[in-house]
């Protein structure tokens, strides 16, 4: 059983759920799947297993990858390949394999058969040795079956070339009376027939026979099907790729519950790549294993736990016992490897230092209709005690696993030789850093040859790397020089169908863990944005962000758990002039400027109540800083923070304020000092700095004065008591609320007391519509029927006339 998934998401600004920045959102025109940051070191890549791409392990199903995705599409270059050279075989060797292939898979069948009806074949192919052969007379059999091939290919689906734009005759495009494109396969059929009933070198006839085959499939005429296979192939020969491309339509024409039709799509998956994806989908495990052999039976349960995301090990024991030659089973390992990756190492990465779980609103999560549902559904919904209890039996379960994976793989160890040894070994090795077992994990890469495969090699040094983030202190030099030279290494390998950002990727993940586990969040935040820089540095979106200057994206993490201490620690790193190597990697990034960290240092000050300290961080950065695009400053805090939102209609709102937190601190600051003077103002000051706190929180137009995300769903964030103080007073404008209370203890006059009383009515209104406390609703209350002694004041009146009105007087 694996472990729950925890996705993150982080938010973006839109038009009624404002948004800063999305990783899964599809509103926001991108999204992410779960396989998309899933935690994978594991990555050997020997050559025979290219062929194997399409099935590696992800939560993400393959049945569902188009056939034009590059995982399939890419791994038809082998029978391509073979298919060309069959051709060169049959043409005497004379055409090169290069020229065969632009004709047989770079040549639009249209632009072929045009070229063809011209007399221009060799004028259009200039030089092209297959074409210089076809046109020899001697040689036009071969010729008449290209072109019947690529007649055959502009009737299949997924072809770009629209056969309804050609410009030339009729003759050519099959129209009859019927169904144009039946039709034209009727036609092909029945050519294909008559050319096999003529005198055809057998190279010939086996294409003929394949095209047969594939038509009768098409027009379900599935006994016709085995007919034709069984008169021209007999059986699949490893030699001859039409006589396994034709074995998948005798399978998909044979009984799906018969061993016949398991037989023949084990013999084709063995035998070409370009069928591997098709044979393991419709591969059934309705079948009798005593009818097939030893090597027939391997590879079945091959198939078998290809198709399997959870535990295959009896899978893969019993297909090495079976044949311990079988060329699959390290995949299998691999697959294996990489789902416990999946299961022990992902949760750790999201789990209690993710972003999701250090979300300050989650706990705060309150749904109606999610709560009555549980209650009608407890089956389906544990507290977080269980399922916190049953995620630590999960990993146990699946660290017992891996004690029963390696005993497996040890067994297999001593009885392998060469490469095959070697990934073993390496298996061996990541399985015992995944347990922590590092003496283990020491012993086994010691195994290692040093002419072993490079991507074992590469994999050894990733072990290396991850081994020594788990033993050696990571805060000491020696640990950071280690880490420095081995990561430079990777980042510099470049090998074939080797992804090394993803392991970059996931040891910055390991190692930021590991330093947020020791409160080093500067470190642990720095490596968790360097980790999201190798998953993503090579998309557009990403590369869009980078360029447009401080944003967001590049001081979540520190919003999300930084310290004063820490965002001070972090600025005089980035304006360090003279870097340490470890440093230096650190920030080669996409980081934001020193100003948009001095920003959130500020900002932090002003949640935490320190104007001053807020004050002179602003001071110290470029006063128009906040009419630049950096953050949508200049888009979302461009009101004035003096008047409280819903003062004046929308219509009668101006955007176009110049807001500039400097000046705003400067003024609190000035007011409270005013304030405390305790003259007849002092309520008119308690009363703007009501207003002020108003405006930055959830309810006001300045929200961006204190976080930098707002969305209509916070509102269901609403069991405040778990959120830290200064994010239950954005939700509840607690601190404003105590100014307008000072300003009714202090007023002098009936305006004062007037304008108090209705903000506080209005306060208490939003709160009880957020929250619906017995609390707020009796404060509402209460201050509405105050109200009732101010009808005459001008503040009442300029209320009573507003957008607000239905709120102070309901």
């Amino acid at each position: 059983m694996t472990q729950k998934k925890l996705k993150r998401y982080i938010v973006c600004l839109a038009s009624s759920i404002f948004l800063l920045f999305a990783l899964q959102s599809k509103a926001c025109g991108f999204y992410e799947t779960e396989a998309d940051y899933r935690a994978m070191m594991f990555r050997v890549s020997l050559p025979w297993l290219k062929c194997m791409e399409p099935f590696n392990y992800t939560m993400s199903s393959f049945y569902y990858l188009p056939v034009d995705n590059p995982l399939v599409s890419d791994l038809n270059g082998n029978d391509r390949y073979r298919n060309c050279l069959e051709w060169q075989v049959a043409c005497n060797k004379k055409p090169s394999i290069d020229d065969i292939y632009v004709i047989q898979y770079d040549t639009d069948p249209a632009s072929f058969i045009l070229s063809y009806a011209e007399n221009m074949l060799t004028s259009v192919f200039k030089n092209n040795s297959f074409i210089k052969y076809l046109v020899e007379e001697k040689n036009k059999d071969l010729l008449h079956y290209m072109l019947f091939a690529k007649k055959a290919e502009l009737y299949e689906a997924g072809r770009n070339t629209h056969f309804e734009d050609w410009t030339y005759t009729d003759r050519y495009t099959y129209q009859d009376d019927g169904n144009e494109k039946g039709s034209a396969k009727t036609k092909l059929l029945e050519n294909a027939n008559s050319m096999l009933k003529t005198k055809l070198s057998r190279f010939l006839k086996e294409r003929y026979a394949f095209q047969a085959c594939r038509l009768y499939y098409q027009f379900n005429q599935y006994p016709a099907v085995i007919y034709t296979y069984d008169k021209y192939f007999e059986k699949i020969d490893k030699n001859s790729l039409m006589s396994v491309w034709a074995g998948l339509f005798k399978a998909m024409a044979t009984p799906s519950d018969s061993i016949e039709y398991h037989r023949l799509l084990i013999h084709v998956f063995n035998n070409c790549d370009e069928k591997k994806f098709r044979c393991v989908q419709l591969f059934r495990d309705n079948f009798d294993e005593k009818e097939l052999n030893a090597g027939e039976l391997s590879t079945a349960l091959v198939l078998m736990a290809l198709k399997n995301p959870g535990r295959s090990l009896e899978q893969i024991k019993k297909a090495f016992e079976l044949d311990k030659n079988n060329k699959y089973i390290p995949f299998l390992v691999l697959r294996e490897v990489n789902k416990l990756e999946d299961w022990i190492i992902t949760p750790l990465f999201y789990g209690k230092y993710s972003i999701t779980n250090s979300d300050p609103f989650r706990c705060a999560y309150y749904s109606e209709w999610l709560e009555e549902y549980k209650k009608n559904h407890p089956e389906e919904y544990k507290s977080d005690e269980e399922e916190s209890r049953l995620q630590q039996e999960n990993l146990i379960t699946d660290m017992k696993y891996i004690s029963q994976l390696k005993a497996v793989l040890s067994n297999m160890f001593s009885r392998s030789s060469g490469e095959i040894k070697d990934f073993y070994a390496i298996s061996l090795a990541h399985l015992s850093l995944l347990e922590e077992n590092t003496s283990d994990a020491q012993k086994y890469m010691s195994m290692i040859s040093d002419k072993a495969n490079p991507s074992i090699l590469l994999q050894k040094k990733v072990g290396s790397i991850w081994l020594a983030i788990k033993t050696q202190n990571i805060e000491s030099d020696k640990f950071k020089d280690y880490f420095v030279k081995n990561i430079s290494d990777l980042e510099r390998i470049s090998m074939p169908n080797f992804d090394n950002n993803k392991m970059l990727f996931t040891i910055s993940l390991s190692l930021a863990n590991e330093y947020l586990k020791r409160d080093n969040r500067v470190y642990g935040n720095l490596f968790r944005l360097k980790a999201d820089w190798y998953n993503n540095k090579e998309s557009d979106w990403y590369s869009s962000y980078s360029r447009n200057g401080d944003s967001y994206y590049t001081t979540l993490y520190f919003d999300i758990n930084a310290t004063i201490s820490d965002m001070d620690i972090l600025i005089r790193l980035l304006e360090k002039p003279n870097k340490t190597p470890f440093e230096e990697l650190l920030c080669d990034q996409s980081l934001s400027s020193a100003n948009a960290y001095k920003e959130l240092k500020g900002t932090i000050a002003f949640r935490n109540n320190d104007l001053k300290l807020a004050y002179t961080t602003f001071t110290s950065m470029p006063q128009d800083y906040w009419q630049r695009e950096s953050f949508s400053f200049n888009s979302y805090l461009n009101e004035n923070p003096f008047v409280p939102k819903g003062l004046k209609a929308d219509k009668y709102r101006s955007f176009d304020y110049k807001f500039n937190k400097t000046d705003f601190i400067k003024e609190l600051i000035e007011l409270e000092e005013k304030a405390s003077q305790k003259d007849e103002k002092s309520s008119d000051y308690y009363n703007r700095l009501g207003d002020a706190y108003f405006n930055t929180t959830y309810w006001g137009n300045s929200w961006m004065m204190t976080r930098y995300s707002w969305s209509s769903n916070d509102r269901d964030y609403s069991k405040i008591d778990c959120l830290p103080e200064w994010m239950r007073n954005y939700m509840t404008a607690g601190t404003a609320r105590r100014y307008y209370e000072k300003a009714l203890e202090k007023a002098a006059n009936e305006e004062q007391k007037a304008y108090a009383t209705v903000m506080l009515r209005y306060i208490h209104y939003l709160n009880f519509s957020f929250r619906s406390q017995d609390y707020d609703k009796r404060l509402a209350e209460k201050y509405r029927d105050n109200l009732a002694n101010y009808e005459y004041t001008k503040a009442y009146q300029i209320y009573r006339s507003n957008c607000i009105a239905p709120f102070i007087t309901n």
